[in-house]
């Protein structure tokens, strides 16, 4: 049923038809219309609508070059019906709009590619209606002919003046068609602009680098956000100013002689290329820049675009770098991937003679020993084309050649790095001379450390049975310490498995209520005697209730309390006995007063209480139903979790991924997490499996995260990943809790070493985390401390299985 709207003589109607809409069929219950509705695209952009209108117009003509969708607007049916089967003879489509005040609401409701304007229209005078249309940004760029007799020069004077075009009745088909072709061109050219200027404006301001533009004079043309934020000026300050108010003074006339020489024909040194350079702040400062400039012509006018960074991080690493390099007591020399030294510290100077403009440029060869030539050769070229190290990443023992030919013992850790692509090693080589020396003499007394070896032996095995008594008591401690610990567990797990289940058991009990109530109400419903109409709008709300039960509508408390005045009010007015009963649950539906008023239009005053009540009560059941099944859920995941945990009725040793161990930990651990404590996970996606002894890693898990959740006070962020790292499966729990001190860290994996007070910790649960992951597991595991930042790195190799105990 279509709608209809009047205002004063003024009518609109869509279609195809010059006709206007008239009111509802009287006789047949409904309530006449008080206000316009116009059904457009909210939320949409001009161009969003243009794209979602032309999907529907049909399929253009063969014989046409391009269609589009024409708006007539007047109050000559006569005169419309004419036009339009002129134009949609040649494959346009077609809607027409009656004159009113109204007519600038239907071209945005429509968004069409032209506008043709009879002047006789009513309710505004033509040039007010198309200087409005000019003035609106949503309707600015849609062209306008205005119709005109061929007899009345008033009316063609003014299509001139104030449109785009004009066309004279009688209608000429040939003369109508290219003006409305021409219009439309211009619309679709102009839309394209737009779309255009729109893309090109996104991607400047989403770059993280100044982008700026200037002309063959050197004058700002473009100028993007990054831009603002790097030299202190907003696009207003800078467009049409030179170029220089950004370059520092000392390189302004370099910068005119290259603009000059590039404009007069002669060669660039920069363009295309990536350079450093100084760029000048607003506030006057100097900071260092990368650049990578391009020029580019628009109508033979040249153009150029540069792209600035800001290095001054990337500066001082630099000058960090050279600062680490001189004041190192090993030497350090870095080479390109040809085996040319490009740096070379002090300590290498003194290590192996030369100075630095000795050997910057030269190759490595330099400073082997000949004999190793051939293999060094060998070893960097099957690095670069396989990746294939021997020595990379490791610490070996080698020999160096010294300026006076002298050939010593070295040391060399050799890394590799890359660059743009380009691969770059550097070696930190220490001369172990002295060293040498003392591993001679070391093996002299080799007899007299086997004499004093055999008398260790016969001491350690006294000790052995003293060790023996000390392990039998620590272990008792240890099965303390876990019943403790399962002690802790299983309290949380109560707690958390009692929440859902009274929500659940509290949800049952208020949806038996509900259930009877809306038996009543679905009998009293039946009664009334429903139309096919009204049966397809009850299914409706039928679905609609369902979505919104899974999705109720999200409102702050203000603006909750408003709606649900405004329903009472209006519910009051139509029967007070449901007003209290349902306003709360037409809000989480969503229901505005508007929407009532919509239910109105389909249902008369007698049936409307009743449909009213079975809504708000149809949603409350499903809205229990999904209370109920959001609690039964939750106790199914807590009790999966505990039993995953648990490993029950499993091996001692399976194939395990580390990450349900740590997600079922956080699970269990939720109800001391939750008070103030931030969990992010950072989980490799392809983590590999590994063969371990998965209830104990759990418990490692456990102690980890718990007394990180102690350290912080109940409040903080803990992070917590698991990654690949060859040859291991690496898992990181990371506190932003307080600092371990240095001499804590030293003892923090002994045996009842404890910093909680009397009482609250045995000191045995980070040290039994070390004996499962290092003894049962053949892994490592380490902290790390600094202010803000506390990490547990556990490391598990991915290719051990440990025995069965």
């Amino acid at each position: 049923m279509a709608p209809a709207s009047r205002s004063g003589s003024g009518r609109f109607t869509t279609g195809t038809s010059c006709v206007a809409a008239g009111s509802d069929t009287p006789g047949q219950g409904r309530k006449p219309r008080r206000r316009a509705s116009f059904d457009g695209l909210p939320g949409r952009t001009y161009v969003e609508e243009k794209s979602a209108r032309r999907r529907a117009v049909p399929a253009r003509s063969a014989a046409i070059p391009d269609t589009g969708l024409i708006l007539i607007i007047g109050d000559d049916p006569a005169c419309a019906a004419e036009l339009q089967e002129v134009v949609e003879a040649g494959g346009y489509a077609v809607t027409t709009a009656a004159g009113s005040a109204f007519a600038i609401d239907a071209v945005m409701r429509v968004s069409p590619d032209l506008v043709m304007v009879d002047p006789s229209i009513s309710g505004v005078h033509p040039s007010t209606f198309i200087r409005d249309l000019k003035a609106n940004p949503r309707t600015q760029d849609t062209p306008v002919i205005l119709i005109a007799n061929a007899d009345d020069p008033t009316s063609r004077a003014l299509g001139l003046e104030a449109g785009d075009d004009l066309i004279s009745r009688p209608f000429d088909p040939r003369e109508v068609l290219a003006r409305v072709e021409r219009q439309v061109t211009v619309s679709k050219v102009r839309m394209a602009l737009r779309e255009s200027e729109a893309k090109f404006r996104s991607v400047m301001e989403s770059a993280i680098d100044a982008i700026i533009s200037a002309d063959a004079r050197g004058r700002i043309r473009s100028w993007n956000t990054a831009a603002a934020a790097l030299f202190g000026y907003t696009e207003d300050e800078v467009i049409g100013r030179p170029l220089e108010l950004i370059i520092p003074p000392t390189y302004r006339q370099q910068h005119r002689t290259g603009v000059d020489r590039v404009s007069g024909g002669g060669e660039t040194h920069v363009i295309g290329k990536t350079v450093e350079l100084s760029g000048l702040r607003a506030n006057g400062t100097e900071f260092p820049v990368e650049l990578s400039l391009a020029t580019w012509f628009l109508d033979d006018s040249r153009y150029y675009t540069g792209i600035i960074r800001d290095i001054s991080e990337r500066k001082q690493a630099e000058e960090k770098f050279r600062s680490v390099t001189e004041s190192a007591i090993d030497a350090i020399i870095s080479a390109d991937h040809s085996g040319e030294i490009i740096s070379w510290n002090k300590a290498a100077t003194r290590i192996l003679g030369y100075t630095e403009d000795e050997v910057v440029g030269h190759r490595l060869e330099m400073i082997i020993p000949p004999r190793f030539h051939e293999a060094h050769r060998a070893g960097m070229a099957r690095f670069t084309a396989t990746g294939e190290a021997h020595v990379i990443g490791k610490t070996v023992e080698l020999a160096a050649i010294h300026r006076s030919g002298e050939e010593l013992p070295i040391e060399l850790s050799l890394s590799t790095w890359t660059v743009r692509d380009t691969r770059y090693y550097t070696g930190i080589i220490r001369d172990i001379r002295e060293r040498k020396r003392a591993e001679d003499a070391l093996r002299t007394s080799e007899a007299e450390l086997r004499e004093r070896t055999e008398e260790l032996g016969r001491k350690n095995d006294a000790l052995v049975e003293t060790l023996a008594r000390l392990n039998e008591m620590q272990d008792q401690l240890v099965i303390q310490e876990k019943m403790a610990s399962l002690g802790k567990l299983s309290a949380g797990m109560a707690h958390e498995i009692n929440n859902p289940a009274a929500s659940a058991q509290r949800g049952a009990a208020q949806l038996r209520a509900a259930f009877t109530r809306l038996d009543r109400i679905h009998r009293r419903l039946c009664a009334v005697g429903l139309t096919p109409p009204q049966h397809a709008e009850i299914d409706r709300l039928d679905t609609l209730i369902v979505d919104r039960a899974l999705r109720p509508a999200e409102l702050n408390a203000v603006t909750r309390s408003d709606r649900e005045e405004q329903l009472e009010e209006w519910l009051e007015e139509l029967d007070g006995e449901v007003a209290g009963d349902v306003a709360a649950s037409l809000v989480s539906l969503g229901f505005t007063t508007e929407d009532l008023e919509r239910l109105r239009s389909t249902f008369d005053d007698a049936a409307m209480p009743t449909v009213v009540e079975w809504v708000g009560f149809t949603y409350t059941v499903h809205s229990l139903f999904s209370e109920i099944a959001v609690g039964t859920s939750r106790i199914v995941e807590l009790v999966k979790a505990l039993k995953t945990y648990t490993y029950m009725d499993q091996a001692p040793v399976r194939e395990t991924d580390v990450r349900e161990g740590l997600d079922n930990t956080l699970i269990i651990l939720h109800n001391k997490l939750k008070k103030g404590v931030t969990v992010v996970r950072e989980y490799e996606e392809a983590l590999p499996r590994i063969q371990a002894f998965a209830s104990e890693l759990n418990q490692v898990w456990t102690n980890i995260v718990d007394n990180a959740v102690d350290a912080m006070n109940g409040e903080g962020r803990i992070v917590v990943r698991a990654f690949h790292r060859d040859p291991w499966v690496v898992v990181q729990i990371e506190n932003d809790g307080p600092v371990i001190p240095r001499e804590v860290r030293s003892q923090i994996f002994d045996p009842f070493f404890t910093t909680k007070g009397p009482g609250e910790g045995t000191g045995l649960g980070l040290n039994i985390s070390r004996s499962i992951v290092v003894q049962k597991h053949h892994g490592e595991i380490d902290v790390t401390s600094r202010p803000g930042q506390t990490c547990f790195e556990v490391r598990l190799p991915v290719d051990y299985t440990p025995p069965e105990l």
